[in-house]
């Protein structure tokens, strides 16, 4: 037993560095031009071995980018929407959001997307492997916040896709200004205290004594 699990432990010790180097990798050159020899070098490992984890540089590609963008920290937060206090989770998911713009890599984004759209391969398993069951959790999730009254009966898919592509276009747009950005003299508490506003009560200003 406590052999197994030093293996375990080992192979997830192992799938971690590759996925680490695959990062650098790709951030640094791109999907199309990095290599999965380049890749292995930089992790320690055989070539061989990545392909034991990753059978195609394109499995890689994505498993990488999923590993980047769901973290267990969103994860957990998102599952305790249904049953926690909506604006504290929130805030916090658009806190960890924010922190995670400030990694370098998230720079790069928009280029990798842009190779994985030129790749129908890449972009069918993209959507399979990543996009689709991120936006299915989310929208079950909405579906459970709806039954439970505290969100409005509105179609998930529309509203999970709305909402989210406000949020990326909003960290997008964040990225691209960099340095000269208005954001940067806002404290991070402020804006995504803002964000949250925006998302649960929308640009009308709400009569006097009304909700």
């Amino acid at each position: 037993m406590a052999e197994k699990k030093s293996r375990k432990k080992l192979a997830e010790e192992r799938r971690g560095q590759i996925l680490k180097a695959a990062l650098a990798a790709f951030m640094q050159n791109g999907y199309e031009a990095a290599t999965i020899p380049e890749i292995a070098g930089a992790a320690g490992v055989a070539a061989g071995t990545i392909y034991l984890y990753y059978p195609s540089k394109r499995e890689l590609f994505v498993a990488v980018i999923k590993d980047f963008i769901i973290t267990a920290p969103l994860l957990n937060l998102l599952d305790k929407l249904p049953k926690g206090d909506i604006n504290g989770v929130l805030k916090k998911i658009l806190t960890d959001r924010l922190d995670l713009i400030k990694n370098e890599a998230f720079a790069r984004m928009p280029t990798l997307m842009g190779e994985v759209m030129r790749d129908p391969e890449l972009k069918k398993l993209w959507l399979k492997e990543f996009l689709q069951p991120f936006l299915g959790r989310i929208e079950m999730g909405y579906r459970m916040m709806s039954a439970t009254g505290k969100f409005r009966g509105l179609e998930p898919a529309v509203a999970v896709r709305v909402v989210g592509g406000m949020i990326l276009g909003f960290l997008m747009l964040r990225v691209m200004e960099g340095d000269t950005s208005p954001l940067n003299k806002m404290e991070q508490e402020k804006i995504a205290d803002d964000i949250v506003n925006l998302l649960l009560n929308g640009l009308l200003k709400q009569p006097e004594g009304g909700r």
